[in-house]
């Protein structure tokens, strides 16, 4: 149980110094530290996003979806049975910026960025007396697992889960074994009903429960879980349809894992993790270090924090986004807690070398998140995307009432994403499950047979003279143009082919609406 309680053991504050007037400057040192974290974590996202750094994925059909203004089904060919915008308030919100602001897509993306980075300090530095741990933890986060910065910046509302989840573990730690209050109760489900309608993953705040059982808190445990139900059905409650988002909600999880032979199938999130040995070891090394401090206990473990942590690197053997969502927040978390302990019996609060210590720890995590490791943050620079207003490629985009058929998910984030208002629809958007079992079956077979153009047979035969298919030339298996005669070709962008009818034709394939 996280304690508010002043630390047992604290350094006495410093001794006088020869240099007239340095006492007097000694009580600013805390607020020094403050503004310095601050500006530290403001300054991380401007400095990312002034490289032209976009995310490559959700973050982008995100804000095309809220500039578009259109229901999901007159964007994608999908099921029947997946009407309901899986993320009605994270597209309201959005909407709303757009509408009242005329922000652009490129602007919504650099909010989503920027905001959903800072949301996750931000529900965390309250709750600590000494900011800058959470700096250190930040920052040996960053050096063991170099892809948890990526992570950070990916701009889509599963951060604003992170967030809820973080804030939630913060306050159930608190209640320990006692009965909630009603103001925690009603932040509980406050929190829980945002998230279910902001992300649509209401199932994925259940996770405390098992937190909380592992430290001992069962009682409390049931207290969470009814808080989680609860919450849950009024976030559903808040789209209109409450049984309906429930019910899609649960299928939709279902068909993620539902239709695929191989990994390769899988987006890499959704892959089992290595198990990250170095952060293991980092973990590890810091109990040992914690454990020779004056009153450190074992049973100091059976915190919710660091048992999320156990949980989420357990599951995250089977999928990587249990201990990269989950699992590493929650280590981050405890360790800045660890350290805090750790800070305040080593440094006095207004002690120079505080201040020191913050600003070396500041100017490591700015250095070390916002490198330019494997251009993560400059890869996009070099992008071309298929847009309506270049000539070149007047009448090689879907025409109006056409669908744009292609196998790869990058092909409709980024299309989407430049033509958010275009007047034709995607075969495949951002989730494999909400294809019609048709199209799936056809996506299926090209993913499995691997550059073998032949997988597209179906989709080519029931192509009308609006429809267009993309294929990317590097998933080719010559990397030619792709050897389909009945379709006629133009090299696009970058290493995308556009295949439609010959306008000479006058055949007319079955719709396939």
């Amino acid at each position: 149980m996280i304690s508010t309680e002043k630390p047992i053991a604290t350094v006495e504050r410093n001794a006088p110094t020869n240099f007239p007037g340095i006492e007097a400057l000694e009580r600013y040192v805390p607020l020094l530290v403050w503004l310095l974290v601050l500006v530290t974590l403001l300054s991380i996202p401007g400095k990312i996003l002034s490289y032209g750094y976009i995310p490559a994925d959700d973050a982008l059909r995100h804000a095309a979806k809220a500039v578009s203004g259109k229901p999901w089904p007159e964007i994608l060919v999908m099921r029947d049975d997946f009407g309901i915008d899986p993320h009605p308030g994270w597209h309201a919100l959005l909407g709303l910026v757009h509408r009242t602001f005329n922000v652009s897509t490129e602007g919504l993306v650099v909010l989503e960025v920027c905001g959903l980075m800072l949301l996750i300090s931000a529900v965390v530095v309250p709750w600590l007396r000494r900011p800058e741990s959470w700096i250190a933890a930040m920052l040996a986060i960053t050096i063991c697992i170099p892809r948890s910065s990526t992570r950070f910046t990916l701009g889509r509302p599963y951060l604003f889960t992170v967030a809820a989840f973080i804030l939630l573990l913060f306050i159930w730690s608190r209640i320990g074994r006692r009965r909630p209050k009603l103001w925690e109760v009603g932040v509980t489900l406050l929190v829980i009903a945002l998230d279910a309608w902001i992300h649509g993953g209401w199932y994925q705040m259940g996770l405390p429960i098992a937190a909380l059982v592992l430290c001992g808190f069962w009682q409390t445990a049931f207290y969470y879980g009814v808080c989680w139900i609860a919450g849950s059905f009024l976030g559903c409650g808040f789209t209109g349809h409450p049984w309906q988002f429930f019910y899609q909600s649960a299928r939709h999880l279902v068909g993620v894992f539902g239709d695929f032979h191989v990994d390769r199938e899988l987006s890499s999130e959704l892959l089992p993790s290595g198990g990250d040995a170095v952060m293991v070891l980092g973990v590890a090394a810091v109990i040992l270090w914690r454990s020779r401090a004056p009153g450190w206990k074992p049973r100091d473990l059976l915190n919710p924090f660091f048992m999320m942590g156990v949980v989420g690197w357990v599951l995250g053997l089977k999928m990587y986004r249990f201990w990269d969502d989950w699992g590493l927040p929650s280590i981050a978390v405890w360790l800045a807690l660890e350290l805090q302990k750790q800070f305040e019996m080593l440094l006095a609060l207004d002690s120079f070398k505080r201040l020191l210590l913050a600003l070396g720890l500041c100017g490591s995590l700015f250095l070390g998140f916002t490198s330019d490791i494997s251009s993560r943050y400059t890869w996009n620079l070099t992008n071309e995307y298929l847009t309506q207003d270049n000539p070149e490629l007047a009448g090689w985009l879907p025409d109006k009432g056409g669908i744009l058929y292609s196998a790869d998910m990058e092909v409709f984030f980024q299309t989407f994403y430049k033509n958010p208002t275009a007047p034709w629809r995607y075969i495949l958007g951002f989730e494999p499950a909400l294809m019609r079992p048709e199209d799936l079956a056809v996506l299926r077979k090209v993913q499995w047979n691997y550059g073998d153009v032949r997988a597209y047979e179906p989709w080519v035969k029931q192509m009308r003279p609006e429809d267009r298919l993309v294929v990317r030339a590097s998933k080719l298996r010559t990397g030619a143009q792709p050897n389909i005669p009945q379709l006629e070709w133009y090299y696009a962008v970058s290493d995308l082919w556009i295949g439609r009818l010959p306008r000479s034709s006058n055949a007319a394939p079955s719709s396939p609406m």
